[in-house]
């Protein structure tokens, strides 16, 4: 069976609106005037089902790729301030890690914070997750834990509202 794309979805629909037109003609007509009107009747209504459907085919068409787009374009942003947070984060356990000092190489701290500062400064990277990540990765380059606790609060509820945008 193919997959239900939108224009097969729009095409099934329409399909079930010109036979249920037709039909309502056809009985129409049967009730009012007999069977020649009822082929009358019948035929006008599929007509103007057909020609209604036509003509409001590219208009619909160009309405589901509209919001595809859309949506792609927004689960794309969201997932790009979704990586900010987690490359943040990231540096964050580098620069106080849990295991005690010794438990992060200078090396990995230095790659993390490159590769947080890089995610941040992406240009698909919406502008409020952009100016709290930089907040972030200041606090963060300075190690005060509890400011950077704080920070990286905010840039977490900043991205939560992002994501709840419509």
């Amino acid at each position: 069976m193919a997959p239900i794309t939108p224009a097969r979805a729009l095409l099934l629909l329409v399909t079930g609106l010109v036979c249920l037109t037709t039909a309502s003609g056809a009985l129409i007509g049967a009730l009012f005037g007999g069977a020649r009107a009822a082929l009358v009747a019948a035929a006008c209504g599929g007509a103007a089902g057909a020609l209604g459907a036509l003509v409001f085919r590219r208009r619909a068409l160009a309405h589901f790729d509209a919001a595809r787009r859309h949506a792609g374009m927004r689960g794309y942003a969201e997932g790009i301030a979704h990586g900010v947070l987690v490359h943040v984060a990231a540096y964050e356990a580098a620069v106080f890690p849990r295991t005690g000092p010794l438990g992060v190489t200078h090396e990995e701290r230095a790659a993390r914070r490159t590769l947080a500062y890089r995610m941040a400064a992406l240009d698909e990277v919406p502008q409020r997750v952009r100016e709290v990540a930089a907040d972030a990765l200041a606090v963060l380059d300075t190690a005060d834990r509890t400011r950077a606790e704080e920070v990286l609060a905010q840039l977490a509820a900043v991205v939560r509202e992002e994501y709840a945008r419509p």
